[in-house]
């Protein structure tokens, strides 16, 4: 995810949140997100109704896979209030979520 200092970009078309380990309903979006942004560990997330919301990484990416064998890299990050989250970024190159708390997490998949 952020190994390398060099930008990179996802983009997203669909997403899903789930809170208290319920889920929500699917919905669409067009999200992008920049990694790495001029060079500083940073994870940049744009909306499509133009907010945006920067997340600082304050550990080092690990590798890691889920119990069906998918792979992914996760950091941990602080957002500009200061919450701390996990941004977890999956190999496959379809799908990262934003974990916020156990069973709270939002996910952006691309279609």
């Amino acid at each position: 995810m952020c190994i390398a200092q060099e930008a990179f970009v996802k983009k997203y078309t669909s997403m899903i949140s789930v809170s208290d380990n319920v889920k929500g309903e699917w919905e669409s979006t067009d999200m992008t997100v920049v990694f790495n942004p001029k060079g500083v560990t940073d994870v940049v997330f744009y909306y499509p109704n133009g907010s945006i919301k920067t997340f600082h990484q304050i550990t080092s990416p690990e590798k890691d896979k889920t119990t069906n064998g998918d792979t992914y890299q996760i950091v941990e990050c602080l957002d500009e209030r200061g919450t701390r989250v996990a941004i977890q970024l999956f190999d496959d190159d379809t799908c990262l979520r934003v974990i916020i708390d156990k069973g709270w997490f939002i996910e952006f998949h691309k279609d």
